[in-house]
């Protein structure tokens, strides 16, 4: 058709009011009107099916609200987190999300376990990451692994988009996305525009940055498109929405990522140039981070639809009509979805936020280096949860034992692509955070990292973890030939909590298991495996108590990681994530059970086997620090007792006023952080005032104490870094002796226990 002929079939079409003026200038003035007309019925076509979905998903989300036995709270709660009740059956944001990371993860095992961090998480394999670079922009390699590395990078990619689109997003396939970009806004904004697009124009590819239509864009629409993009960067998108008075609420996920792809690199060393100035973590968190943003995005909009926010904040305000949420409730709600929604990693950490991070992550390194000793009761939580499950403690324990070997890598690597996750190999310890936020990619994060896996709480965790999805992968493979009514009575119940039915078994049992070993492994990741994968991470979190989204909700405020709030109520809430992931964990579940009967059996089974795992605990770290192994009587059977109830940290104050960090009760109560503001307090304000007083001070001693006190150890290492540090505080402090002195014998009055290892003492008694 001629320009004119369409021309005027645009003008005919605008006084007949079939649209608008504005999308007749915008046909007219297209170089190619056609195309103009197709992108303009594809946008169309989009939105009525965005609205569509969006209409569907808040639908769902009403009849599931409506229809919770308990209450409309747990309702709604539950559509975003585990439902404590354990009746809802639905699944939710939190462990949606965390599937579709895990079937991610086990696409790419191999290449994970290659190019995750070792030796405490301070090497990695750089040489082979810039081969794997290389070979996903095509680029020649000579190593057939990494290239089959870089094929399965591009499969999971594109396996990310198609779920993502499945679920009413619209991000269009396109050959030329190979890599993502997770900018460092800071570092770019105070480098300013100029010189940032100077770093940033020659390494671009402008053949692939085009227009709407196809186009390349002219050298004044590229410069313009530049500038925009960094203006996106550095003020988080907010440029997108000057125009309006008041922010659109409910911005369209289903577009999310669309417009992430303008920039592309001309090759390999470009990309990895610009990564390295101005890229947000290293090359591998950049990449895995990326699958964990699409895999909370694709949950995040199959629970709550395209719209989001619009979705929940109309099922909250409806639940509100109702009369179905207290304000508190409100709150709880409120702070849940910022955190599946991922509003509470929003932003990035600046002047005193990064600070306050920093020195959490140091406290963490100070603090945790004898966690491990207090994770022992976790094979109390494991034994519960494997009998609760119809599983074998004792082969849960054993697995777990394997996988702790440093050696058994195949192990580890068949864990993952079963679809039990791959959170330790990611670049930051996250099965520890279970205790403390380690958060960053800078040095501090790092050393909180180390100390983690260099205590054996990071690999116990995972091995712990892994050992109990593959036991209950195991379990399902070996039933795969009984049918529902066969099942042994825990399996049904626990089908029947998640809401699987007959059918979802039958069409599950159906899929091809995985051999290993000789041994058969249930596929989670298997398209009907849905359910069965949630039902199994689900469990896990049981068995080793880790923080689920409400528990990270309460810890975090529901507030942003990158604001001073935000910062401010992590530190209040640091170490204390474990006893409440207890209370909301295993103490609902055993309120929660059907009968009296069955409440008394779980919480006996529960105080038992976690008091016996305690009393280990105790013991091993009195060994640990020095101390004989205290006598079994009533007072160490109640420390055992909180020990392995997960309230360890307040274990002491049973019989003492100090906790094992030094502090007493209303410093445990603020945290860590408060702790360490008192102490700065007093060695500084405390000594000017004693000096002006004319008091005498002792600096020396106390800069010993507070090195001691604050220096990163583990628990491996304890006894001998301690007895340095006492060595330097006898230097310096005429008084060490008999403060040391007085503590043995405050611990054999309160607890009947002498030191194979005196304070103050350079070599342990066996050896004098």
């Amino acid at each position: 058709m001629r320009v004119a002929d369409f021309d005027y079939c645009i003008d005919q079409a605008f006084k007949n009011g079939q649209i608008t003026k504005a999308t007749a200038d915008e046909i007219k003035a297209a170089p190619n009107p056609e195309d103009a007309i197709n992108n303009l019925v594809t946008a169309k076509t989009r939105q009525k099916r965005e609205a569509a979905i969006q209409a569907v998903r808040l639908a769902e989300g009403w009849e599931r609200i409506k229809s919770h036995p308990v209450s409309m709270h747990d309702g709604l709660i539950s559509m975003m987190v585990r439902d404590q009740t354990e009746k809802a059956g639905y699944v939710n944001v939190d462990y949606l999300a965390k599937t579709y990371h895990a079937k991610y993860n086990s696409m790419m095992a191999e290449a994970l376990s290659a190019f995750r961090t070792r030796r405490v998480g301070f090497e990695q394999d750089q040489k082979g990451l810039t081969k794997f670079i290389k070979a996903i922009y095509g680029e020649p390699v000579d190593d057939a692994e990494i290239e089959q590395f870089a094929k399965d990078w591009g499969k999971t990619i594109e396996q990310a988009r198609l779920d993502f689109n499945a679920k009413g997003g619209s991000i269009s396939k396109n050959e030329s996305y190979l890599l993502p970009q997770n900018h460092d806004a800071e570092a770019i904004k105070n480098l300013g525009k100029d010189h940032w697009k100077a770093r940033i124009m020659p390494l671009l590819d402008r053949s692939k940055m085009t227009d709407d239509l196809g186009e390349q864009l002219s050298d004044q629409d590229f410069e313009a498109a530049i500038d925009y993009t960094f203006e996106t960067i550095t003020t988080g998108g907010l440029n997108k929405t000057k125009d309006f008075t008041v922010p659109r609420l409910g911005k369209k996920l289903a577009r999310k990522g669309s417009d992430q792809r303008f920039l592309y690199f001309k090759d390999a060393d470009s990309w990895m140039s610009y990564q390295k100035e101005f890229g947000k973590g290293d090359i591998f968190t950049t990449l895995t981070d990326s699958l964990e943003a699409r895999a909370n995005d694709t949950a995040l909009m199959e629970i709550f639809g395209t719209s989001p926010e619009t979705t929940y904040q109309a099922l909250k305000n409806q639940v509100i009509k109702e009369g179905g949420l207290t304000q508190r409730q409100q709150s709880l709600n409120d702070a849940v979805y910022n955190v599946v929604s991922g509003k509470t990693s929003d932003g990035n950490l600046t002047g005193v936020a990064d600070f306050m991070q920093s020195t959490r992550n140091i406290l963490t390194a100070s603090t945790l280096g004898g966690a491990f000793l207090s994770a022992l009761s976790d094979i109390g939580f494991q034994g519960v949860t494997a009998k609760y499950n119809g599983l074998m403690a004792s082969s849960t324990l054993g697995r777990q034992m394997s996988l702790m070997s440093p050696s058994n890598e195949a192990d580890r690597i068949m864990a993952v692509k079963i679809g039990l996750g791959a959170e330790a190999w990611l670049g930051r310890a996250t099965g520890s955070n279970r205790y403390a936020d380690i958060f960053g990619t800078g040095a501090t994060a790092k050393l909180a990292e180390g100390v983690m896996r260099a205590s054996l709480l990071a690999p116990w965790t995972d091995a712990g973890r892994k050992a109990f999805g593959m036991e209950y992968s195991s379990l399902l493979a070996d039933n795969f030939g009984k049918t529902f009514d066969q099942l042994p009575k825990e399996n049904k119940r626990a089908f029947e909590a998640y809401q699987i039915t007959a059918d979802d078994w039958d069409v599950f049992r159906q899929s091809e298991p995985l051999d290993f070993k000789g041994a058969k492994y249930a596929d989670l990741t298997q398209k009907n495996g849905v359910k069965f994968h949630q039902m199994i991470m689900t469990e896990t979190d049981f068995a080793v108590p880790t923080p689920d989204a409400k528990v990270r909700a309460i810890t975090t405020g529901g507030i942003g990681r990158s604001t001073v709030a935000g910062q401010g109520w992590r530190s209040v809430m640091m170490l204390k994530s474990f006893p409440i992931t207890m209370m909301t964990g295993h103490f609902y579940r055993a309120a929660y059970q059907a009968t009296g009967a069955e409440k008394l059996a779980y919480i006996g089974a529960l105080a038992a086997s976690t008091t016996i795992m305690g009393g280990v605990a105790v013991h091993a770290k009195d060994l640990a620090a020095g101390r004989e192994p205290r006598p079994v009587d009533d007072a160490f059977a109640a420390a055992a007792f909180m020990q392995g109830g997960g309230l360890g940290i307040f274990g002491d104050f049973v019989f003492s006023d100090v906790n094992r960090y030094g502090g007493g009760l209303s410093q445990t109560v603020l945290g860590v952080t408060g702790d360490l503001l008192d102490t700065s307090i007093k060695y500084t304000i405390g000594n000017v005032r004693e000096a002006i007083k004319g008091e005498e001070t002792n600096i020396l001693g106390e800069t010993v104490q507070l090195a001691k006190r604050y220096t990163p150890s583990i628990w491996q290492t304890r006894l001998f870094t301690d007895s340095v540090f006492d060595q330097m505080d006898m230097i310096v402090n005429p008084d060490a002796e008999k403060k040391f002195n007085r503590i043995m014998k405050n611990r054999l009055a309160n607890y009947n226990q002498g030191y194979w290892w005196k304070k103050g003492q350079i070599t342990p008694e066996v050896l004098r």
